[in-house]
């Protein structure tokens, strides 16, 4: 124990021997206030502490404070067993929660001793750092908001190419970033993938913008794994979850994705622990070759994702070993400028944009896990987005016909049914009971009965 703080442990307020355990946690506390001019904070079950030099707020492993307590209340009678300090531990959490501490700090990052903030109408503001700013990491670079980066913008430049599809990849990129640097990705119950070929550029992009956090602050759950509260615990206290590559074969279970990035409150668990409940503040980018599977057919999964397409590989021969490490120590003040730039152009138009590449591989995507949209969107058995009600077991049956035409295991009615309700409204198609309660869908027309003779179907047979 420091000088200092023992000249702090002096001034507080003496203990009688035979204090409670709550007047022991109580009084660490004023002590610990006395010495940092801040409280500790217990948020998502870690303890963090206020740096006085820094003002950044730090982590302190529970392991410490049991020695701390061991060794400075050691008179104490109910300070003198292992038991003992684990108990007075917890109480001295349970005293320092705030479950909300973290959540309100204002969007920003903390660079090089400065504050910056991004303001609700897209200002980019720098202020002195302080302990009311609740930053847990800072990055060593000053934005260079002018600077040159010809190797980075190269990777977007040649990974979207030019024109008007390309630069709005490049925007959705810089808005989805820049949101998970200032921790308001979160806020938007949105998770980034990114998707393309491999040598595109995707691991290059995510090893600099990985390379700006410390490594205390990054995760790398993947979803195909948040069905276990193991998985889903790791998440707690995270600023910054980052897969490299989803398993192609892997599905994601739906109702848990929803929950860990839907803001909702969830349930995790660390091995010998009890189970503890938070909300998931964590900013989720993820790559892909391939669209991974799930079993979720519902607009509410598929609307939580924003797909960044990385369409064109780098030429064979061109490659650069080291590039993310160059860029990192020569152009990070440019990238981090250029992140800033995009978390105020997200706060300005208030969303994540959809390009035509994300809503295309979505609606691939939704078909590619949702047979009766495959079926729905076949042009050559359906036109979706016309026609009155029919009832839905005509469709039911044209869509099992089409299935063995086509080679694909069909759904049940009644999930064929439920797969029309969750995905096809965005087709325009609806399913409904009629005022004689027949199940009825409305919005698609019939074009051909699938057989193996594939006879041609009349349009306007479909009543």
């Amino acid at each position: 124990m420091t000088a200092a703080v023992h000249e702090f442990v002096r001034k507080a307020a003496a203990l009688p021997d035979d204090a409670t355990q709550h007047q022991i946690a109580a009084h660490a506390i004023a002590t610990l206030k006395e010495e940092t001019g801040r409280a500790p904070i217990h948020y998502q079950g870690t303890l963090y502490e206020n740096d006085p030099v820094d003002k950044l707020w730090k982590p302190r492993p529970k392991e410490r404070l049991e020695v701390h307590f061991a060794s400075r209340y050691a008179s104490q009678k109910l300070c003198r067993r292992a038991t003992a300090y684990r108990q007075i531990v917890g109480h001295y959490c349970q005293v320092c929660e705030d479950p909300e501490f973290f959540s309100g700090a204002p969007a920003g990052i903390a660079a090089d001793g400065q504050f910056w903030r991004v303001t609700a109408s897209g200002e980019i503001k720098s202020e002195p750092l302080t302990p009311e700013h609740r930053q847990r990491m800072q990055v060593m670079q000053t934005p260079a908001f002018e600077a040159e980066a010809p190797r980075f913008f190269g990777i977007l430049r040649n990974a979207f190419g030019e024109g008007a599809e390309g630069e709005g990849q490049r925007e959705l990129l810089q808005m989805g970033l820049g949101a998970a640097l200032t921790r308001q990705l979160w806020r938007h119950r949105i998770a980034l993938l990114l998707y393309g070929k491999t040598s595109t550029g995707k691991s290059t992009i995510l090893e600099i913008f990985r390379a700006l956090f410390p490594l205390d602050v990054i995760g790398a759950t993947s979803p195909q794994n948040w069905a276990s509260e193991y998985y889903v615990a790791a998440l707690a206290g995270k600023t910054l979850n980052i897969v490299g590559e989803l398993d192609p074969h892997t599905p994601i279970p739906g109702g848990p994705f929803k929950a860990v990035t839907g803001g909702d409150v969830v349930e995790g668990r660390h091995p010998t622990h009890r189970p503890f409940s938070f909300v998931c503040e964590a900013a989720h980018i993820f790559n892909c070759n391939r669209l991974p599977p799930t079993r979720d057919k519902s607009d509410a999964f598929f609307r939580r994702w924003r797909i960044v397409e990385f369409s064109n590989p780098i030429p064979v021969g061109s490659e650069i070993t080291g590039l993310a490490e160059r860029i990192t120590a020569e152009e990070s003040g440019a990238v981090l400028g250029w992140l800033l730039d995009g978390a105020a152009k997200l706060a300005q138009r208030g969303s994540l944009p959809e390009t035509d590449p994300h809503r295309r591989l979505i609606e691939t995507w939704r078909s590619a896990n949702n047979s009766a949209l495959q079926f729905l969107t076949d042009a050559e058995y359906c036109k979706t987005g016309s026609n009155g009600p029919q009832p839905a077991a005509l469709v039911f049956d044209n869509y099992r016909k089409w299935a063995s035409t086509e080679g694909v295991k069909p759904l049940g009615r009644t999930g064929f049914y439920e797969a029309v309700a969750d995905g096809g409204g965005r087709l325009g198609v609806t399913i409904f009971k009629d005022r004689d309660g027949i199940t009825t869908i409305e919005g698609v027309s019939l074009l051909r009965i699938p057989t193996h003779r594939d006879r041609p179907f009349r349009e306007g047979c479909d009543r």
